[in-house]
């Protein structure tokens, strides 16, 4: 009978390569809830940069 270790082995390696990428990938892909990169600037920067802008004629 043959013996099938090796084989186990390779398997094994396999879907825990196929495992590890999918978590990686899943990790890059997915947004983060604890970090907003969409905040509005405040009140006074707001202002001064409305306030430096020239008028349009």
């Amino acid at each position: 009978m043959m013996d099938l270790s090796p084989v186990l082995d390779a398997g094994l390696t396999v879907l825990g390569a196929i495992a590890v990428l999918s978590m990686g990938l899943w990790t890059l892909s997915s947004e983060s809830s604890t970090v907003s990169t969409s905040q509005q600037p405040s009140t006074s920067v707001r202002a001064y940069h409305e306030s430096s802008l020239p008028k349009a004629a």
